[in-house]
């Protein structure tokens, strides 16, 4: 039987590259997607193993913070969820959040090995969209009390987000939907 939690971290990804946040990595993504279906495997694991080097420490230290707030479950258990519905009203509210100027005006190659794997250790934390869903998983990272377990709930996470845009890609150039009148700007 599968752990709801990994259910729950796995849908919590894919919730979490649907929302309005994430519409600005899909440019990023698709930048690179197209080369051949090879380079886009190649490019995908990349962007997760990114992903996977930002979230799992994260994951993995919930666990072990977990660990020692076992005692105060149920406190921490009520604060978490007052946290994740403040944030997700902020959301639905459409709180503007202050966010740091861009300063760099250097291109860089946004197919590159290194650009890729960037886009994944930013992409995991950056977006404002994906707080309320990311302190949800990290909550249950943390009550699980085991650092494998939340390196791993955080890895599945991770994986959500990964899976839907690698397909989104492959079947956008299959179907080559991008020379449809209806979806060019």
């Amino acid at each position: 039987m599968i752990d709801i939690g990994y259910t729950g971290a796995f849908l919590g990804g894919i919730l979490t590259l649907l929302s309005p946040c994430s519409a600005i990595l899909l440019p990023a993504f698709f930048a690179y997607a197209f080369s051949s279906p090879t380079a886009l495997l190649g490019r995908t694991v990349l962007f997760y193993a990114g992903l996977v080097t930002t979230l799992v420490p994260l994951g993995i230290a919930a666990s072990s913070v977990g660990t020692l707030v076992t005692t105060h479950r149920n406190v921490l258990i009520v604060v978490m969820s007052l946290i994740v519905i403040a944030l997700g009203t902020t959301q639905v509210l459409g709180v503007a959040l202050p966010m740091p100027a861009r300063t760099s005006s250097v291109q860089r190659d946004a197919s590159s090995i290194v650009s890729v794997y960037l886009l994944g250790t930013v992409y995991g934390v950056a977006g404002v969209c994906s707080g309320p869903i990311l302190g949800s998983v990290l909550a249950v990272a943390a009550m699980g009390s085991d650092p494998a377990y939340g390196g791993l709930l955080l890895a599945v996470y991770a994986l959500g987000m990964v899976i839907p845009i690698a397909v989104l890609a492959l079947v956008w150039d299959r179907f080559q939907l991008s020379r449809r009148r209806s979806l060019r700007p």
